[in-house]
This record gives C-alpha cells, structure tokens and sequence, in this order.
C-alpha cells in the first residue's frame, strides 16, 4: 500500500478513508471498554475501587490510540510525520510543564505505595479532610467543614501524612487537674472503675492512668484509653461528663488556677472601691 501525506490522505478519497479511521476508532472504543471490564473482574479483588479505575483508564486509552494508529496507517497517513510531530511538542511541553510531570511521577508512586485510601482521613500540614478522589496530579480532600482542598501530588509526596483512619481502634488521652489533697493512687483507682463502666471504651488494650506533672494549682493526670474509630470523635465529650460526675460524687475538686500573694511586715495593700455613679467614695 502506498503512503500519502497528511494532505493527501484529505484530497484523495477522503469518504472511504474517513470512513476507514473511524471503523478503527470504533472498534479500539469497544475492544477498551471490553479491556476494561475484564480488568475489573480480575483486580477488584486486589485492589481498591480508585486504583482498578486508573488501571481500566489506561487499559481504554492505550487500545483506543493504538487503533487510532493503526486505522490512520490503514488510510494511507504517513504516521512517521506524525510521530516527528509528536517527539517535536513532547520535549517542549516537558519543558514548559516540569511541575505537571511531578505530579505525575508522585501520583504512580502514591498509587503503588498506598498511604492512603479513598474514604480515609488524613492530615497534610495543616489541613485534616477525608480522600474523595486521588487523581494522577492531585488528591482532593473533604474538610470537616465540608470544604474541597487539592493537593498537588508533588506536595503530598514531600510532606508527613498522618492516616487518621487507617487502623480500626485509637489510642486517646486526656488531662485533668485535681486537688493537692487527692491521694493519687486512690484517684487512680477511682477513674478506672469509672472507666471500666463505660461500653465505649475497649477492655483491651486496658486503659491506663498515669502520672504526669505537678501543675500550679493542681496535680495533673493522664488517662490513656482506647475507642473503635467510628466513635474517637464523641469518646472526649462522654468520658468528660462521665468523669465531672464521678470526680463530684466522691468530692474530688478540679481546681481552677490560682495565685498566693506575700506582704512584708510593714507593708499594706490599698483597696479602693469605686463606685460607677459617684468616684469619690
């Protein structure tokens, strides 16, 4: 079969020749999707929904092209000059776009390496959100607030990512403050049979109380103890009030700050009492 130019193939017989690129088209559109069904009967077993996706896509675009190809050099394109083309603007928009190929390099490796999983909840620098979707550039991020955030793979491979979800129990902790008149160990002994009561705490791992500093107006404690996941959010709130009430009935104080003040022999503190209707009393 002779080769035309691109010109050519536009002057000569154009019908039967479009006619022939779009037969190929049609046929690398259906034999991608049947690539990709296939695809996802074998890895949906293996891998998560996102990462059979981006497989099933590549899968799709590589038989479409490739057919594309092949119908164009059916018709009588020269593809060399079309490939020329191609190396030709490919090295200049790698130029002109290093930080997309970045990203691009950074989103493979996140797919490969799994840090995260679409529903999980991480935390990126400063910003906490739930994945939404990860893209081969970006990742989208759901706040709390309900708020979108992208974040450039490239970001996220140079950062610390905490996977807040990951793990299906959380250890938590939380301070408090008695009375220097509050033997410890009986505080001690108090609090986990408080906690013991509670459903929303695991027995195990046991939780723990300890020790941590002697404050300005109180002597601090740790309670160290360990909740399902889905219920890290409320467990403060419900051992707080659970705490308050056992911590009254046994009238144990949480005391607020407080500061002594000295005077020497011979000094005096001047009160003055201003009323807010006459400043001369």
């Amino acid at each position: 079969m002779m080769n035309y130019s691109f010109s050519d193939f536009l002057q000569l017989d154009p019908v039967i020749r479009g006619l022939t690129v779009l037969l190929a088209i049609m046929i690398g559109y259906l034999l991608g999707k049947f690539a990709g069904r296939a695809i996802e009967r074998a890895l949906s077993t293996r891998l998560d929904a996102h990462q059979v996706m981006v497989f099933k896509r590549v899968a799709f675009y590589s038989i479409l092209i490739l057919a594309t190809l092949t119908g164009l050099n059916e018709a009588g394109v020269n593809l060399n000059v079309l490939v020329g083309a191609a190396g030709v603007a490919s090295v200049a928009i790698g130029f002109a776009s290093q930080t997309t190929m970045s990203n691009l390099v950074s989103g493979i490796f996140i797919l490969l390496e799994r840090p995260f999983l679409i529903g999980d909840t991480i935390k990126v620098g400063g910003t906490t959100g739930e994945v939404s979707m990860m893209g081969l550039f970006s990742t989208i991020l759901k706040t709390p607030e309900n708020m979108m955030v992208r974040i450039p793979n490239e970001i996220l491979m140079k950062s610390e990512i905490t996977n807040v979800t990951r793990y299906p129990i959380r250890r938590l902790e939380m301070l408090i403050g008695v009375s220097y008149a509050v033997d410890i160990a009986e505080l001690r002994t108090l609090i986990l049979d408080c906690i013991s009561g509670l459903a929303f705490i695991r027995k195990t791992p046991a939780a723990d109380v300890n020790f941590k500093s002697f404050g300005d107006s109180s002597i601090q404690v740790a309670i160290g103890f360990w909740v399902d996941r889905e219920r890290a959010t409320e467990a403060f709130t419900l051992l707080a009030e659970q705490l308050k009430k056992t911590l009254d009935g046994a009238k144990i104080e949480i005391p607020v700050p407080q500061r002594s003040l000295s005077f020497g022999p011979k000094q005096s503190l001047r009160v003055e009492v201003i009323s807010p209707n006459n400043h001369d009393l």
